[in-house]
């Protein structure tokens, strides 16, 4: 297969920068964190050790992010930039292997050095019974117990994920191929279900709906996948002989994988219409004017949750209706990219609006 060797320093490039500005920070975090908790709550300190992990640390994820990136950057040049059968793969391979070689065992040694300050530092916080102790009575006692809290994680896993579903709607065309990895929107939804269980109705339907939706779309999308290997080439694949036969199957999968997401996300936007309508305005007050202001407010979360569920379902429809009509109207990706970031910025403003709002209720 033909490829552009740039795309993969794309993807690189970009999974490395989000690496060191996610990364970097969280165990920054950490190491401030649990040091202090040790100097309060037990007799037993880590403050040297945290000190020089802390320090390693960055150096560790930075030094692993370019040796991921430097490799690629042989496909910047003319010669090596794009591969394929004519061009050849050997002479462009030699220096990107050589340099992935060098950068793999720099990574080596930088891990096996962060390893081993890594290992003594979480052994030390393991065998720190006094802590640990603390941590768990502290988590029985606040964490477990707080029905508040439960919820307002309900919901913001909940809308999180059904927001995160809709960027596998993104279709992007490859060298013929399209990358529509919409088969990780049932499985996605599945996981939504199960953090709020307690609102689903029928879980075990819900959960068998989803396996299904994800066969479905599976399968589908190997079927596409099939369809473009042979007829992605052919500027009018409707004319082409044998058409019918790689593209029907793949219609009817599509068709069907379609429809039954628009079934999973209905049972999700009522699972979280459960949750508005149940677990809104806990604190039980007998003051009328806050209990009007709950009851106002569950009807704005209502209605957002309704908005953003025209959004998902106008989104569904719209991928399947263009993947249909892909082998007639060449631009049918670009419109199914245009309405998967419509209905992202939509949802987007939507799930904060619903989250904000559920805070101020609880």
């Amino acid at each position: 297969m033909e490829f552009d060797a740039t795309l993969v320093l794309v993807f690189a490039f970009s999974l490395a920068t989000l690496e060191i500005f996610f990364v970097i920070p969280a165990f920054n975090m950490l190491f401030e964190a649990l040091p202090y908790s040790c100097m309060r709550f037990s007799e037993k300190t880590i403050n040297d050790k945290a000190e020089n992990l802390q320090k390693v640390t960055p150096v560790f994820i930075v030094v692993r992010a370019i040796c991921a990136v430097v490799p690629q950057l042989t496909a910047l040049t003319n010669e090596y930039g794009y591969v394929g059968e004519e061009t050849g793969l050997e002479g462009s391979g030699v220096i990107a292997v050589a340099l992935m070689a060098i950068c793999a065992i720099v990574s080596l040694v930088f891990g096996i050095l962060w390893l081993s300050m890594a290992l003594p530092y979480f052994k030390s916080l393991r065998d720190n019974r006094e802590l640990n102790e603390y941590f768990l009575e502290r988590y029985s006692a606040e964490v477990e117990t707080d029905e508040v809290l439960h919820i307002r994680r309900s919901i913001k896993r909940f809308t999180a994920l059904v927001f995160a579903s809709i960027f596998f709607f993104i279709c992007i065309p490859i060298d013929e191929f399209y990358i529509t990895p919409d088969f990780f929107v049932p499985a996605l939804l599945l996981l939504a279900f199960y953090f709020a269980k307690k609102y689903t109705a029928d879980y075990k339907k819900t959960v068998g709906l989803c396996a299904v939706a994800s066969v479905v779309t599976l399968a589908a999308y190997c079927l596409l996948f099939r369809y473009a290997s042979v007829m992605g080439y052919i500027y009018f694949p409707y004319k082409a002989e044998g058409f019918w036969g790689f593209f029907a199957p793949y219609a009817v999968f599509s068709v069907a994988s379609h429809v039954l997401m628009l079934f999973v996300y209905k049972r999700a936007f009522k699972a979280l219409g459960t949750i508005v309508e149940s677990c809104m305005g806990l604190r039980d007050t007998k003051d009328a004017r806050r209990r009007e202001a709950d009851d106002y407010r569950k009807k704005e979360l209502c209605a957002k949750v309704k908005g953003l569920s025209v959004a998902v379902y106008a989104l569904v429809l719209v991928s399947g209706a263009m993947m249909l009509a892909s082998p007639w109207f060449a631009l049918s990706w670009a419109v199914r990219l245009a309405a998967s970031v419509i209905a992202a910025v939509w949802a987007y403003n939507i799930k904060s609006d619903i989250y904000d709002e559920a805070e101020k209720i609880l």
